[in-house]
């Protein structure tokens, strides 16, 4: 069972990633690169590399460009997919580690460029098909929108697993996508296969 919940996650993450490529057929999304198991190399004018945090990228989408500074929007995204435990919600604990690596990515990319001009030109992505706990998402919306917090000790948890407060954590989590409840592997296999039928041999050769 333990192996073939391992193979449903993999799968999970090739399909998720393969509908996500068929928008780079379409001009008007502004999509100009998908990278699959980390980030483009492509990052700054001067291809300095933003190492904190790459083992985390499953899939990274660039609009516009792949050089940050001259992207509309970069989307940095990990996949998780689970099969024995896909209505168990994530707690603060279970999202540690990426939550954690994000937020070093976040600070040097910040570092680099200055927390005002990341806000619209990046995302960080969650992607699962199991649920988060309602009492996260509303901490980290809290801390986006920069209102009192509903749940005070969800966000003081969160500001100790990613490693930033003040400023620097709202920053972060006006950044921060928790894109969860997502169709699991065989829903994604199907739709997948729609996605396909959407677009003709004679549409793609054009």
């Amino acid at each position: 069972m333990l192996v073939r919940a391992s193979r449903d996650g993999d799968q999970f993450q090739y399909l998720w990633a393969a509908r996500r490529c068929f928008r780079l057929l379409s001009p008007s999304t502004g999509l100009v690169a998908v990278t699959i198991e980390g980030a483009s190399s492509i990052k700054f004018p001067a291809g300095e590399a933003v190492a904190a945090g790459e083992e985390l990228i499953d899939v990274g989408e660039y609009y516009g460009s792949q050089d940050v500074t001259q992207a509309t929007l970069v989307r940095y995204i990990q996949l998780k997919h689970s099969t024995l435990h896909a209505n168990d919600p994530w707690v603060p604990s279970g999202l540690q580690t990426t939550l954690g690596k994000f937020a070093q990515r976040y600070a040097e990319i910040r570092n680099r460029l200055g927390a005002t001009i990341l806000v619209g030109k990046l995302e960080f992505w969650f992607v699962s098909n199991r649920p988060v706990a309602t009492d996260v998402l509303k901490a980290i919306e809290d801390a986006a929108g920069e209102a009192p917090a509903r749940h005070p000790s969800e966000r003081t948890k969160l500001k100790e697993l990613v490693g930033l407060d003040g400023p620097d954590f709202v920053g972060f989590c006006k950044l921060l996508r928790m894109e969860v409840g997502q169709e699991g592997y065989w829903a994604q296999r199907s739709l997948l296969f729609q996605d396909v039928r959407g677009y003709p041999l004679a549409k793609l050769l054009r």
